[in-house]
């Protein structure tokens, strides 16, 4: 069988690149080497060292206590629109652990548990809640904490749920609970390891998108939709992309990738130029803007995926509208 790459191979003559290309690469080199220098720490040695920030971006997670856990989830997901990832149930009825998704980011939040005193706020008389926060080395973070003032609520030690953890509360009175995750942990034994601890991991039942799951998510405002790439040759292109980036394409006939995840993407024969469509929420509104601003817009088109706008900025650049369909997004 002939191999991909010696028929996509080009003659090895020396080509002088384009000063476009040119330009572009020497700012995305120049972004890269300075970008260390931008998070370089200053000050106490030893402090630096044991610093929370490392090679890590930081995250912090809220991590609720309410009283009825169950009912907060119905409420946070029918009044505040948020998506429910998983729940861990004790065989007393509590709720132990839950995560929610609230756009792009995820809240924690289980019952009280009085007797290991966490308790929420109707019953301490105020708001309560603990952050969750991941840290290269939770050993060191943790006796760094201490070392400035926080009290010690439970000791770091491994967690049945892949993480080193550590408990402080800060001389202010807010916990927050220090995290690692654990090298090697296999998240399929989450499920497992909870029962072993008397929970039952319960998940929502998926809902059937043919085959479309891992190209649905959630979409705000100015994200990336969809995307297509030029080409002359649709065939040439499945097979480069296909063994370059292991892109699979269903349909010999259409450039549609079907095995990466949203935003999804092309590769067309028909386009000269890359095409990006970008989400909004009201089209019609947004065609308004554009024309608003001396870019042009033609009127939304409606697909089985959504609804489209084809426009042109200030400057002539082509770009797309989108409103992604309901069964392409949560």
């Amino acid at each position: 069988m002939t191999d991909v790459f010696d028929a996509l191979r080009l003659h090895p003559t020396p080509a002088t690149p384009s000063p476009r290309f040119t330009a572009a690469l020497r700012d995305r080199l120049t972004t890269a080497l300075e970008t260390p220098m931008t998070n370089t720490n200053t000050g106490n040695t030893a402090s630096n060292t044991a610093s929370t920030a490392g090679t890590r971006a930081l995250h912090v997670t809220p991590y609720l206590t309410v009283r009825n856990a169950a009912a907060a989830i119905d409420f946070y997901v029918a009044a505040l629109g948020a998506v429910e990832l998983h729940r861990l149930v004790g065989d007393d009825g509590r709720i132990g652990h839950a995560q929610l998704q609230f756009g792009s980011s995820v809240v924690m939040l289980a019952d009280e548990y009085p007797e290991f005193d966490v308790r929420g706020p109707e019953s301490l008389g105020g708001s309560s809640c603990s952050f969750h926060l991941e840290v290269d080395d939770v050993d060191a973070a943790h006796a760094l904490a201490l070392t400035h003032g926080a009290t010690e609520v439970r000791p770091v030690d491994d967690q049945f749920h892949g993480s080193r953890q550590g408990v402080v509360r800060d001389p202010f009175g807010h916990r927050w609970v220090l995290s690692t995750p654990t090298p090697g942990f296999d998240p399929a034994s989450y499920g497992t390891n909870a029962a072993t601890m008397g929970f039952e991991l319960q998940e929502p039942a998926a809902t059937a998108l043919s085959g479309d799951e891992h190209q649905v998510k959630h979409y705000d405002q100015g994200d990336l939709y969809y995307f297509t790439l030029p080409t002359p040759d649709l065939a040439k292109a499945q097979a480069f992309y296909g063994a370059v980036l292991g892109w699979r394409f269903d349909d010999a006939e259409n450039g549609h990738v079907g095995n990466i995840s949203a935003p999804p993407g092309s590769a067309h024969g028909a386009t000269v130029t890359a095409d990006l469509y970008f989400v909004v929420d009201d089209i019609h509104a947004a065609v308004t803007r554009v024309r608003a601003m001396g870019g042009t817009a033609d009127e939304p088109v409606h697909y089985d995926s959504g609804s489209a706008a084809t426009c042109t900025d200030d400057q002539g650049t082509r770009f797309h509208l989108s409103v992604p369909a309901d069964k392409y997004r949560r």
